[in-house]
């Protein structure tokens, strides 16, 4: 009878330690613990520490792990920060972001606008949840981060680790990524003012009061008379008039453009996409813009998109992934911004 109860409690131990580590392995596609991205305030922890996703060194991996964000801000401002896999074909990915001044403080606040991320209590830090790990092949995740209201030491620079998991449910073979991005204080464009148009003032002119002409004594040699010369009239000499500066335009994108227009793709092959958005003439493109791709429902069956949306670099640019699933025959990709529209067309191949 003592044996028997010995076994029983080694066995409710065994399940109970089994239990913890299951719990513990999993809970992460939900999001990992906040302080894992790897910045000064965090003491430079990731996942990638021991005990958790550490087959691999840090940063080994062969994906590009990317933070895309304007490259400043206004206090108060609200801006969208994307963090995004590419060159990846895993099957779950995740992620962790938070922000920090230059004195090592967190700065701002992050806001989530999909069931894809969480926010810890105090808006410190921002990460994907189980519907935003798993994104399979290149993942992305949008977010919102407010500005602080009070000016911070400059700059504010974002940290963020990223986990590319092969989705077997366990914390080995993964590879763990971490990158930063500065961004600094900007000022607010103020509404120039014209200048008044002044009227010239004339000068008046001058009133010249001829020299007399001087009596001349004859001699025996005659002697010419001299005709005194007068002064020229003043030119009247306006005042200059200020040009008015004109008052400068907003800056819009009028057209959009996906190159390449078409491609053809054998199954399971990738193609990327670059969808460029173009400015009015005299203005530089626009950075953080987001745009989005959209298949139609009888073209999902042939080829799959990442991500779903895409924000703009520094040359306003963004990035896709088109790829060919196991159907083969034709598909369309409608990329939009705004009101702008353009279309890759797609041929799956065996």
């Amino acid at each position: 009878m003592r044996n028997y109860f010995k076994i029983v409690t080694c066995f409710a131990f065994v399940l109970c330690t089994m239990g913890v580590y299951t719990s513990a392995v999993f809970s992460y596609s939900s999001g990992p613990p906040f302080g894992r991205t790897g910045s000064p305030a965090d003491n430079f922890k990731t996942c990638n520490d021991t005990g958790c996703h550490n087959s691999f060194v840090l940063n080994s991996g062969s994906a590009k792990f990317s933070i895309s964000a304007p490259s400043s801000y206004i206090l108060g401002e609200t801006l969208s920060v994307t963090v995004s896999f590419s060159n990846s074909n895993t099957l779950k990915h995740g992620f962790e972001l938070s922000a920090l001044d230059a004195n090592n403080k967190y700065a701002g606040t992050f806001n989530t606008v999909d069931n894809q991320t969480q926010t810890s209590s105090d808006g410190n830090y921002i990460e994907h949840t189980s519907a935003g790990s798993s994104q399979s092949g290149n993942a992305s995740w949008n977010t919102k981060w407010t500005a602080p209201s009070s000016e911070v030491q400059n700059p504010v620079t974002f940290y963020a680790a990223g986990n590319e998991a092969n989705g077997d449910g366990s914390r080995d073979g993964d590879y763990i990524y971490t990158i930063t991005k500065q961004v600094s204080i900007g000022t607010a464009t103020p509404t120039p003012t014209p200048t008044a148009s002044t009227t010239p003032t004339i000068l008046p002119t001058a009133t010249l009061t001829p020299t007399p002409t001087a009596s001349v004594t004859p001699t025996p040699t005659p002697t010419t008379s001299v005709t005194p010369t007068l002064p020229p009239t003043a030119t009247p000499i306006p005042t200059s008039s200020p040009t008015p500066m004109p008052t400068p335009t907003g800056c819009e994108n009028e057209s959009i453009l996906a190159s390449p227009g078409e491609l053809v793709l054998k199954s399971g092959e990738d193609g990327e996409v670059k969808v460029t958005l173009i400015p009015i003439e005299g203005c530089l493109p626009e950075e953080g813009e987001v745009v989005t791709a959209k298949i139609n429902k009888s073209d999902r069956k042939r080829i799959s998109i990442s991500p779903r949306s895409a924000t703009t670099d520094v040359n306003g640019e963004a990035f896709f992934v088109i790829t060919a699933k196991n159907k083969t025959g034709n598909a369309k990709v409608k990329f939009r911004y705004e009101n702008l529209k353009d279309t890759v067309k797609v041929k799956v191949i065996k």
